[in-house]
């Protein structure tokens, strides 16, 4: 005996449709405001802010590209000199960025009496 449609199928259908329906709406409204977001030129854009400050990471690597050594060549150096070397390098990175943020956060005198 087959079961088929009945006719309280009917309003999950339509619920379904409808929802459906609005989900393509949405997207579609969300695709349209992208396109807008993404115009370019115009008389309002603002720059992207210049950064002051480099990160740890960025100046060991410049400190490790003027003694003339990667990754790889700390790697293929014996245990003492690898240590030796990351010493260095460690110290020679924390002067640089210590001296960096005193550069950028300014200096404050604190002048009570």
């Amino acid at each position: 005996m087959s079961m088929g449609l009945t006719h309280s199928d009917t309003p999950a259908r339509q619920t379904a449709f409808a929802v459906a329906q609005q989900a393509r709406a949405n997207a579609q409204a969300a695709r349209a405001a992208a396109d807008r977001m993404r115009t370019t030129g115009g008389p309002g854009t603002v720059q992207p802010a210049v950064k002051v400050v480099e990160s740890p990471a960025q100046i060991r690597d410049k400190v490790m590209a003027e003694r003339g050594v990667d990754r790889l060549d700390l790697m293929r150096l014996s245990a003492q000199a690898r240590l030796e070397a990351e010493i260095s390098i460690q110290a020679e990175t924390a002067e640089r960025a210590r001296r960096a943020n005193i550069r950028t956060a300014g200096v404050f005198i604190d002048l009570k009496v």
